[in-house]
């Protein structure tokens, strides 16, 4: 996360983004989880890991979860670094990649929402699902690149939380785990001492579509991302009740990075929300 002025706790257009996300991903893992779709585990977790009905002690010695959580990290940072350098060396070829990849994702999570909804609706699916989802792709593609802080926040939030979604239902439990332990890590040494620590005010309109700009601050797509996929591991693993913890916590620890930003120029948006969302909803978990 980048600050783009004093950040204010009080500046409501700070939350739109993470708002949003939030609401978008409970709606998308209520039509996953409502048709009990079984999911393979995705691709950059390719290790198979011990069931979750495993031991603690039994998972947790196994290497996979590990691995499949380096796998993960090394993929983010070698396209974090990739992208970087494309978008201060190379401009326009950033620009024409990442917009061209905004559409084939937001094609690829309508397409899946839209005919996940329908079979929910029970409504009869036609070639016209191709060209609704080609035609909210395109929406979003713009809201993205040429809309302004609002409508790139609700794209922004419509990407990470239909990404996030899916993979929050996927990816193996015990991988879920360590993931959010490793990439809280991660994004401190990336934001303080690796790639993202190059990131300044300046740079926000040049990643247009990897960073939302809104009110006071600029924040990451992958923020949201995690953030999403955190709430839809949390729901399809234990339930509504620690799902709903873990998105007020996730709000909550949002606001307390926005709180300190005052303090510091630039600080990592995911360690404080997605380690609280997990231990409460842990504790919740276990308590009920």
């Amino acid at each position: 996360m980048v600050e783009l002025e004093a950040a204010r706790v009080s500046n409501f257009l700070n939350y739109v983004p993470v708002l949003l996300t939030v609401c978008l991903t409970w709606f998308f893992s209520y039509i996953v989880l409502s048709l009990n779709v079984k999911l393979d585990r995705p691709f950059i977790t390719p290790l198979e890991e011990p069931e979750p009905t495993a031991p603690p002690s039994e998972a947790l010695v196994n290497p996979a979860p590990y691995l499949n959580t380096l796998i993960v990290i090394l993929v983010i940072t070698v396209a974090g670094v990739v992208l970087l350098y494309m978008a201060r060396r190379m401009p326009r070829v950033f620009k024409s990649l990442i917009t061209s990849l905004i559409w084939i994702v937001s094609f690829g999570i309508s397409m899946l929402y839209l005919f996940l909804g329908m079979i929910l609706i029970n409504t009869y699916i036609s070639e016209t699902l191709f060209i609704y989802s080609a035609i909210l792709a395109s929406v979003i593609t713009y809201f993205t690149v040429k809309g302004g802080e609002l409508k790139s926040s609700i794209a922004s939030s419509y990407i990470a939380s239909g990404a996030g979604s899916i993979l929050g239902v996927s990816i193996p439990y015990w991988t879920f785990l360590i993931l959010i332990i490793g990439i809280s890590i991660y994004d401190i040494i990336a934001v303080f001492k690796g790639h993202l620590s190059s990131i300044s005010k300046s740079d926000a309109p040049l990643l247009r579509g990897l960073v939302v700009e809104i009110g006071d601050v600029a924040l990451g797509l992958g923020d949201l991302f995690f953030y999403s996929l955190t709430i839809s591991a949390i729901l399809f693993n234990y339930g509504i009740t620690p799902a709903i913890t873990s998105s007020t916590s996730i709000i909550t620890g949002y606001t307390i990075v926005i709180y300190t930003l005052n303090k510091r120029k630039q600080l990592p948006g995911l360690p404080i929300p997605l380690l609280l969302a997990l231990a409460t909803a842990l504790i919740i978990y276990y308590i009920l």
